[in-house]
C-alpha cells in the first residue's frame, strides 16, 4: 500500500515538475524505481542498527519496514547506554552517509548525463537525508529520542526513569505534529497535512506502550514466570476429536488459540479456534493432534523465567497465549488479567497519606 502510494506521488507530482519533457510511461517507471530504492534504503538503514547491536550482544528478532523508517525489533535490551547510543546512532549516520554520497554523485554527473538518472539521484539523496533528520528527532522511540534515552541513562544510571523521559519527550513531539497537523489542515483545507496527525498518532501510540512497558519490567524486578502463573489455561485434548474439542473451547473464556495436550499434560502444540471450527465442518472425526502446529520459541517458559524476559516475550508474540512448561507438560499459563492481579498482589500497601505515584 505505502509502495504504492510513494509510486503515485512521485509519477503524478514530484518527477512531473523535475522533468518537464519527460512521458508518463518514463515517469511511472522511475517512479516505481525510485520507490523500491527507497525501501531498499529504509532497509539498510535498519540493517545498520541490527548489525552494531549483534556486535554489542543483543539479539535482532525481525525488522519492520515503514515509510518513515521502520523498527528493528530486539531480543533483549542493550546491557549499557553506550550500547544504546550506538545502536540508536548507527541508523542515522547511514542514511546521512548514503543520502550525502547520492548527492554528490548526483552533482558530478557529466552535462550529457540522462535527466532521469540525476533526478532519481538527487531524490534518493535528498530523502535518504530527510529520513536521518526525521530519525533524529528527539521523540522515543525514535533514533534520536533513542539517543536522548541513552544519555539519560548514563547520567541518571536508571534504565526505567531513562525510558520514562524519552517517552514523555517524545508524546511532547507527537502533541505538537497532531496539533500542527489538525492547524494546517483548517487554515489550508488541504487534507495532505493529514501525514503529521498519522505520524503524530504513531509516535504517541509508541510512546504510550514504551511508558507501560518500562513501569510493568520496573514492578516485577525480581519476580520469576511461577510467581505469575494461573492455572487456568485454555487447554484442549490431543486425543479428542474437534467437535469434543469444540466443546471444551466453548466453556472457556474466548481466545484465538488453544494449547493442545496428550493425557498426562504433555504439550503437543497449539491450535487456532478458526482451524478446529473449520475441521468441525469437513472432518469432525479427526483428533485436535492434527491441527496442532509447535508453539513458537516466545509461547513457551519455564516457570523459573524472569518476569522481565517473560514481558519481552509477550511483545513479541502475537496471540496473546503464553504456556508455562516444566519437564514437557503444561503447567499453566500467564494471561494479562492474571498477570495484573498478581501486580497489585506484589505492590506493598500504600500508607496513608502517602500519593499514589
Amino acid at each position: 500500500m505505502i509502495f504504492a502510494l510513494v509510486t503515485y506521488f512521485l509519477a503524478t507530482g514530484w518527477l512531473v515538475t523535475a522533468i518537464p519533457g519527460s512521458t508518463p510511461v518514463g515517469r511511472w517507471v522511475l517512479a516505481i524505481i525510485l520507490a523500491g530504492a527507497l525501501f531498499a534504503s529504509v532497509l539498510l538503514h535498519e540493517l545498520s542498527h541490527a548489525l552494531v547491536a549483534r556486535t554489542r550482544r543483543v539479539e535482532v528478532d525481525e525488522i519492520m519496514l515503514f515509510i518513515f523508517g521502520g523498527v528493528a525489533k530486539l531480543k533483549g535490551e542493550p546491557r549499557d547506554a553506550l550500547s544504546d547510543l550506538l545502536i540508536a546512532a548507527a541508523g542515522p549516520l547511514l542514511s546521512t552517509g548514503l543520502g550525502l554520497m547520492l548527492l554528490a554523485i548526483a552533482q558530478s554527473l557529466p552535462t550529457g548525463a540522462p535527466e532521469t538518472l540525476r533526478a532519481g539521484l538527487s531524490w534518493l539523496g535528498l530523502i535518504n537525508v530527510a529520513l536521518a533528520v526525521f530519525n533524529m528527532v528527539p521523540g522515543f522511540p525514535l533514533d534520536g529520542g533513542r539517543i536522548l534515552r541513552a544519555i539519560l541513562w548514563w547520567r541518571f544510571d536508571d534504565y526505567e526513569r531513562a525510558t520514562i523521559g524519552a517517552a514523555r519527550t517524545g508524546k511532547v513531539i507527537a502533541g505538537l505534529l497532531m496539533g500542527i497537523g489538525f492547524l494546517l489542515i483548517a487554515a489550508t483545507g488541504n487534507f495532505s497535512w493529514l501525514w503529521e496527525i498519522l505520524i503524530g498518532w504513531f509516535l504517541w501510540s509508541a510512546a504510550n506502550h514504551s511508558v507501560r512497558m518500562s513501569r510493568l519490567r520496573g514492578a516485577v524486578e525480581g519476580v520469576t514466570v511461577r510467581d505469575l502463573i494461573t492455572e487456568r489455561v485454555p487447554a484442549i485434548r490431543a486425543d479428542h476429536d474437534v467437535r469434543v474439542a469444540l466443546a471444551q473451547a466453548s466453556q472457556m473464556e474466548p481466545t484465538s488459540e488453544l494449547a493442545v495436550v496428550e493425557r498426562d499434560r504433555t504439550l503437543v502444540g497449539v491450535a487456532t479456534v478458526d482451524a478446529l471450527e473449520e475441521a468441525a465442518l469437513e472432518t469432525p472425526q479427526r483428533p485436535a493432534r492434527d491441527l496442532a502446529r509447535p508453539a513458537d520459541d516466545d509461547q513457551v517458559l519455564s516457570p523459573d523465567v524472569p518476569a522481565n524476559e517473560m514481558i519481552a516475550r509477550i511483545a513479541r508474540i502475537e496471540s496473546g497465549l503464553v504456556l508455562v512448561v516444566e519437564d514437557g507438560r503444561l503447567i499453566g499459563t500467564v494471561d494479562p488479567k492474571a498477570l495484573l492481579s498478581a501486580l497489585q498482589k506484589l505492590e506493598p500497601p500504600q500508607r496513608s497519606g502517602e500519593e499514589p505515584r
